[in-house]
C-alpha cells in the first residue's frame, strides 16, 4: 500500500537508504511525491545525489 504523504523524516530516510538497497516502487513514488511539494527534501535529495556522484568520481580518480 502506498502512503500518499510521508513526513520529511521518512523522505530523508528513504533518500539515504536508496544507495544501500533497491527501493520498492511504492516507496520511490511516495518519496518523489513528497519531494514535489517539499522544497527542503527536494534540495536534500539533490545534495545527496551530488555527494554520491562526487564520491564515485573520487574513487575512480584514486584507482587510476
Amino acid at each position: 500500500m502506498i502512503k500518499l504523504m510521508m513526513t520529511c523524516r521518512e523522505a530523508t530516510h528513504i533518500t539515504l537508504q536508496a544507495e544501500d538497497r533497491p527501493m520498492p516502487l511504492a516507496e520511490r513514488l511516495s518519496a518523489r511525491l513528497h519531494q514535489r511539494v517539499c522544497t527542503n527534501c527536494r534540495r536534500f535529495a539533490r545534495q545527496v545525489a551530488l555527494m554520491r556522484q562526487a564520491s564515485r568520481r573520487w574513487r575512480q580518480y584514486t584507482q587510476e
